[in-house]
């Protein structure tokens, strides 16, 4: 049933590429990886080129991911870009996605007596197999900031899906669409400089172990034990 739904999300996808004919010329085609496909849903923008490390996705961000400020004059530049990640046919018995981790890097520069740079945004995952209500999101949050001269900082977020009412009926998350967005802005005052620029994006997914049907069967034979056991003791102190 989920490699047909699987199937269906493919099928869907190139039809809203083939009718929208130039539109998505920027959107990069699918990254397979051994366990687990990245599918783009929107261009990636200043995030740059994508690839693979691993299963990682991997962004090097373009040069024009840079907020740069002189004499009072700020700057803001903000990018989102948005990814389906799905565990491959292959393995949709055996893997569910479980939980996801941004780390990006960069450096700034901070010149004068009134002059800050900095870094925010969020990761977010939306369930696709059940019910788009189900979300979660989890800030950035950059550190090595605030220091006059030239540095590098860092920045972090991440995201753990639910135990349970993700991935439709099965309750096995095989697909997840996430949401990276970024921004990065530097202000200053008169006879001041700063800028901060980003130089890599790592995005890492977790996936844990589906139960074979054999393990789903034991644990409610185990529970339906546990609660006919509990309920003897309470008839018996009765």
């Amino acid at each position: 049933m989920r490699t047909f739904r699987k199937t269906a999300q493919a099928v869907m996808g190139l039809s809203v590429a083939l009718l929208a004919g130039n539109a998505l010329a920027a959107i990069p085609g699918p990254l397979v990886g051994t366990y687990l496909t990245y599918t783009f849903i929107t261009d990636p923008g200043l995030f740059g080129t994508a690839s693979l490390s691993g299963d990682d996705l991997v962004f090097a961000p373009t040069a024009g991911f840079k907020a740069v400020s002189a004499n009072g004059v700020a700057e803001f530049k903000n990018q989102n870009v948005i990814v389906e990640v799905s565990v491959n046919d292959a393995y949709l018995s055996s893997f569910a996605l479980s939980s996801f981790s941004l780390s990006e890097s960069g450096s700034y520069s901070l010149t004068g007596s009134v002059a800050i740079a900095g870094a925010t945004g969020y990761l977010s995952a939306l369930d696709i197999e059940g019910t788009t209500a189900n979300s979660i999101s989890g800030g950035i949050t950059a550190s090595g900031l605030g220091v006059l001269g030239t540095h590098a900082w860092t920045g972090a977020a991440g995201v753990v899906l639910p135990a349970t009412g993700w991935g439709g009926t099965d309750g096995v998350v095989s697909s997840v669409k996430l949401t990276v967005s970024n921004q990065l802005f530097a202000t200053t005052g008169p006879g001041s400089t700063a800028e901060i620029w980003k130089d890599l994006v790592n995005l890492h997914v977790v996936t844990s172990p589906v139960p074979e049907a054999e393990t789903y069967a034991m644990m409610l034979a185990g529970l339906g034990l546990v609660a006919f056991m509990a309920r003897r003791r309470r008839l018996a102190a009765a």
